[in-house]
């Protein structure tokens, strides 16, 4: 018997065993499924159309791709699980490597837009576990976890949810370790790579918010897990920028947060003009990601009341629509002052979030005291940030990963 059989046959009788006595706390496991070792030649097959016209990874490492589910926490102090996907790289020597947990852009809000259930041929959301192979083969312990609400039908994405969001990133953490724990899964035989204190919260798009989410809340949540840096392609920290740029997105945001903090809070007619509410909760129940950017407007005027549109862009929210300014300001990433090292990758031609909008995150991201490398990438789209960005990411974490002092471009901002 080979020793990848061997490994899968361990595995499966070890299928859906949590960790002993922490079953309740966040973090912890409850269910691992079998692994998918991917060979080199496999990766390279697989990461090819992500990273079309871009430096693909470098092969070093053969990979195992996990399905996990783990305790998390909601918005409300209530009981999530989470379903994941787990990419451990195959060392053969022992070594401690950096994790990372990764977050994905948006796919929609309904279960059947959940990130897991990606076919790229079918539904290009994001290419992700091509994304997440690239970081295990070049050594990264690599964990993409679904957004809360995801696995379960009953509760929808809270998305662009801070609390929510960072729960789930640094939960994902707390379960990767767990995963090693000696003793609690015999298939770690597998490989002889462990993970190091070293973390890294990256995102795309949605995922950098649910980054800074994570570095906002991990004193009081996740106070023994230590950040060492922060990672946003193409990323959207202010949903109120969102909302006026690209409007498309807004119905998800006022669904989601209607569901979250009650339809008498965030009144859906106050801000969608009429015939966008008939059928309101079908449309953001049914369109995932690449049908609802052609459903809905891009432009504000043709989705927004005249009164919404005016305030979100004379800045009058907090005078004519209270309720949803203090959402939308709590929800804010990023602004904490957690002071860590970031690296900010924007697409010289994003026009989801804009470079002039990305610029004014970066600097208050330095005026708040983290250091920045900050780097707008010539030609590329929001969907290039992350093939676009992907050697300069890996350059980054290595570089703290071996104690150096972070870049920071901040004085020259």
């Amino acid at each position: 018997m080979n020793r990848a059989y061997l490994c899968t046959a361990i595995m499966v009788v070890f299928l859906g065993w949590p960790a002993a006595g922490t079953a309740s706390e966040p973090g912890a496991l409850l269910e691992v499924d079998s692994p998918r070792r991917y060979s080199l030649e496999e990766i390279t097959a697989e990461v090819a159309v992500l990273f079309e016209g871009f430096d693909p990874p470098l092969r070093q490492y053969e990979v195992d791709r996990y399905r996990i589910r783990f305790r998390s926490t909601d918005f409300d102090g209530s009981r999530a699980e989470i379903i994941a996907q787990l990419f451990v790289p195959i060392f053969t020597a022992p070594a401690e490597r950096p994790v990372l947990v990764f977050g994905a852009g948006t796919t929609g809000v309904a279960e059947h837009c959940a990130p897991i259930l990606e076919v790229p041929e079918k539904n290009r959301w994001g290419n992700f576990v091509a994304n997440m192979l690239g970081y295990a083969t070049e050594g990264y312990i690599a964990i993409f976890p679904d957004y809360l609400g995801f696995g379960d039908p009953d509760t929808p994405q809270r998305y662009f949810g801070k609390v929510a969001e960072a729960h789930v990133m640094l939960d994902a953490i707390r379960a990767v370790h767990n995963f090693f724990e000696e003793g609690q899964l015999a298939c770690l035989r597998c490989t002889a790579v462990r993970p190091s204190a070293t973390h890294f919260a990256a995102g795309y798009s949605q995922g950098g918010h649910a980054a800074h989410a994570a570095a906002d809340l991990r004193a009081e949540y996740a106070p023994e897990i230590e950040l060492t840096g922060l990672i946003g392609f193409g990323q959207t920290n202010n949903v109120a920028t969102l909302m006026r740029e690209m409007a498309y997105y807004t119905p998800y945001i006022i669904y989601s947060y209607a569901e979250m903090y009650g339809y008498d809070e965030i009144d859906p007619a106050k801000y969608l003009q009429p015939q966008w509410l008939e059928t309101f909760e079908e449309d953001v129940n049914r369109l995932c990601v690449e049908d609802f950017q052609s459903y809905y407007p891009r432009d504000g005027e043709e989705l927004y009341t005249e009164e919404f549109h005016r305030a979100l862009h004379e800045g009058r929210l907090h005078e004519d629509f209270p309720a949803m300014a203090a959402r939308l300001e709590e929800n804010l990433a990023g602004y904490s002052g957690h002071e860590l090292p970031s690296l900010v990758l924007q697409g010289e031609h994003d026009i989801i979030i804009t470079t002039p909008e990305q610029d004014r995150f970066v600097r208050d991201l330095c005026e708040l005291g983290s250091a920045v490398r900050y780097v707008v990438m010539p030609g590329a789209r929001h969907r290039d940030t992350r093939p676009a960005g992907f050697r300069l990411s890996v350059e980054w974490m290595e570089e703290l990963t071996r104690g150096r002092r972070p870049p920071d471009d901040c004085p020259s901002l």
